[in-house]
């Protein structure tokens, strides 16, 4: 190649390169913030003074253009007589990065995906080209270590993600949860580490009303067992930080060895490796999500399937206890695994024959003997093994097309926008880099061969489980796409068959040998591995360490610096809480105080209460009439609106506060009378809980505006 032409050619991809990762910086990265602004914004405004970069975006598009044209893309595509399956592929793969819920506000939310599908193109073309002209001059000295490095597998990679969860536990979430999830099932782990199933009450109630837990008659989470049962293994030893690092450790390596299993030796190493590479994987490893203890179950499940799928009973009875442990922890995943798992052995033992069916009974019977775990808990919880802590809380399961927990009705169509913010997701959080995080598993979908039955078996659960959240009302981005956790082993898989497949490709189509080929693709990782570490890690630790989900060890380490011992520290509640309580205190279950947030304010329920003849401290031991009190507030609701104010939005009170989740975490039922006493701020009530412990000094822990932070003050 002449000179010149290299010389253009590598400016070219700079150029490329280097926009395209100004544009990831600045807004790939920010993908869940620009969910929450987007109702504000407007096309005007984010072009405005930013004629320069706009110039230097539109230079960079026709010099990709122009790069991406000089790829030999009818070599490449010799020979793929599939227009049907690259067809299919290419509108899906389109599709993972187009966000339905931001199309309804407009033109700003089209010039961010036009902004996204440039970032993604621009980097994608640039790489490329940087790695087609530096992989014939670079060659890399040969590996010494090459046996040491295939024995340490998968230990090497385990202990990577092991240490980098136990790092971040500690200096982004202070080896403490941050999740009401995570939360509450912390918090049913100690009454199991207590010897009980539940637990009396924290009294008087509403100063430690928590809402993810169960508080009458009997204090327990709304969650499943699964998790908080491992949870209790870390709270008997008082590390229970610990215990999702470790399960992150225990998942490499399952899936190293169900990969081997599968695939073979070399395949396993690029697996584990970009499972313990995942930013999604390691965050949620340093947290207390269930999704890691539903994870390893899962991937034991699938291991213990392939070992026994040819009849060895045994295994299948791990397979079918390990799915049922996924599905206590996290039902609707351990669910559709199970029935996954069923039909994978029905094909290998015949579904037309009887003996096919007997053989596939120990692994259905380990199943059920295991989930019925969940139903004897929910007897022991709720009083009925059909009724889960979380239906008691919040009135339903939150699954089903209407009426839900709260919010508007859920509809077939509000699902397909929440599934597609999912998937969406996906492509910034599974590796944090500046390409389409599922691009590997579309170019599978491209050049890969035919299925195998264990292609087809996790391409199902790629599909199921993203199907059945369709029919979940909630959607939030949760250290990323959380209720698609369980299915990164899949992704991963395709992934890695899917790179493997392009390889091929290109080494067969291109007159590049082999192992320029390859040492393209070693450059392209390491260039992404770079970027992941050095711009998208940093990043994102900064938001999980910033007071993630409104949670922090603010008031225990304000306490601890001013050395206080035998003190109540009422914390300072944003006035939604102080509402939703108050609700609480009245008789409503979660899901009705929620949903009662967006029709009534304080001062409009202090109103009913008064013309039912409730008022001051009575409003917090009396017992209403629960149905004419919600009759009540919509009444009011009705009269608010037609006095021609806006709709009632509890998150609009401006101020600085904190959430009692800071306290609620260190609830214990073990030490009922601890040196510092965390409650909730009540304002005047505050001095029943006072009385009740007379010997103790109280303080106020909320936002000082002189110290421009919070602080703890004495309660005069």
């Amino acid at each position: 190649m002449p000179k010149p032409i290299l010389f253009i050619r590598s400016v070219a991809a700079l150029i490329c390169l280097i926009t395209g990762l100004l544009l990831w910086r600045n807004l790939g990265l920010h993908f869940a913030e620009i969910e929450e602004i987007l109702p504000a914004l407007n096309a005007a405004a984010l072009l405005q003074g930013k004629l320069p970069f706009l110039i230097l975006i539109g230079i960079s598009l026709i010099l990709a253009v122009w790069l991406a044209a000089r790829i030999p893309w009818k070599a490449i595509l010799a020979g793929l007589n599939r227009p049907l399956r690259i067809g299919i592929a290419a509108i899906l793969f389109a599709l993972t990065f187009i966000p339905l819920f931001w199309l309804r506000f407009g033109p700003a939310a089209w010039l961010l995906l036009a902004f996204f599908a440039i970032l993604f193109f621009l980097n994608i073309v640039g790489l490329l080209e940087i790695c087609a002209l530096l992989a014939p001059s670079l060659k890399p000295p040969p590996w010494p270590l090459s046996r040491s490095w295939s024995r340490s597998q998968p230990w090497l990679p385990a202990f990577l993600l092991l240490g980098a969860a136990v790092y971040f536990s500690h200096h982004c979430f202070g080896n403490l949860p941050h999740v009401e999830d995570s939360i509450a099932q912390l918090l049913q782990a100690r009454i199991f580490a207590s010897g009980q199933i539940t637990a009396d009450p924290f009294q008087p109630r509403e100063f430690f009303f928590f809402g993810f837990m169960v508080d009458s008659p009997r204090w327990f989470s709304q969650y499943p067992p699964g998790h908080p049962l491992v949870l209790t293994l870390g709270v008997l030893a008082g590390m229970p930080h610990l215990i999702n690092p470790l399960l992150g450790f225990v998942c490499v390596v399952l899936f190293y060895l169900l990969l081997k299993e599968m695939q073979g030796h070399s395949f396993a190493i690029w697996g584990a490796w970009l499972m313990a590479l995942s930013p999604f994987v390691l965050f949620m490893s340093s947290e207390f999500m269930n999704s890691s203890t539903a994870l390893a179950a899962s991937l034991l499940g699938w291991l213990a399937l392939k070992k026994g799928e040819f009849g060895k009973s045994g295994w299948l009875v791990l397979a079918g206890l390990s799915f049922g442990y996924c599905a206590i922890t996290r039902p609707l995943e351990g669910a559709i695994f199970a029935l996954i798992g069923g039909l994978l052995l029905l094909s290998t033992f015949g579904f037309r024959s009887i003996g096919g069916w007997i053989k596939t009974v120990p692994y259905a019977l380990a199943f059920l003997l295991m989930t019925s775990l969940y139903f004897a808990y929910n007897a022991l919880t709720t009083g009925d093994p059909f009724k889960t802590g979380y239906a008691l809380t919040w009135g339903g399961t939150g699954f089903g097309l209407g009426a839900v927990n709260w919010g508007p009705a859920h509809t077939f169509g509000y699902g397909l926008v929440n599934t597609f913010m999912s998937i969406g997701g996906l492509n910034v959080y599974l590796w944090e880099i500046p390409i389409p995080a599922l691009l590997a598993v579309f170019l599978w979908a491209i050049f890969g061969g035919a299925l195998s039955r264990w292609d087809k078996a996790f391409l199902t659960a790629l599909i199921l489980v993203p199907a059945g959240y369709l029919f979940y009302y909630f959607h939030d981005f949760c250290f990323g796409p959380r209720y698609y956790y369980v299915i990164v082993p899949q992704l991963i898989f395709f992934s890695v068959k899917g790179v493997s497949a392009l390889y091929s490709r290109l080494a067969e189509s291109l007159p590049a040998p082999a192992e320029v080929v390859r040492r393209g693709f070693m450059i392209a990782f390491v260039f992404l591995l770079a970027a992941q570490l050095f711009a998208a890690l940093p990043y994102r630790a900064s938001v999980y360490a910033d007071s993630y989900w409104g949670t922090d060890n603010g008031p225990m380490k304000e306490a601890r610096r001013l050395e206080l011992k035998n003190a109540i520290i009422f914390i300072e509640n944003h006035p939604w809480e102080i509402l939703m309580t108050r609700l609480h205190s009245l008789g409503f279950i979660m899901g009705d105080a929620h949903r009662f947030l967006f029709l009534i304010t304080q001062k409009g329920l202090d109103e009913i209460l008064a013309d039912s003849g409730i008022q001051g401290e009575e409003m917090w031991n009396a017992r209403a009439d629960l149905r004419d009190l919600e009759q009540r507030i919509y009444a009011w609701n009705r009269e608010y609106l037609r006095a021609g104010n806006s709709p009632v939005d509890p998150w609009a009170e401006e101020g600085y506060y904190t959430y009692f989740s800071s306290g609620a975490v260190h609830l214990d039922p073990r030490d009922r009378n601890p040196g510092i006493i965390l409650a909730r701020d009540l304002g005047e009530h505050n001095h029943v809980l006072m009385q009740m412990h007379p010997d103790r000094e109280a303080y106020r822990y909320a936002w000082d505006e002189e110290t421009r932070r919070f602080q703890i003050k004495p309660i005069n």
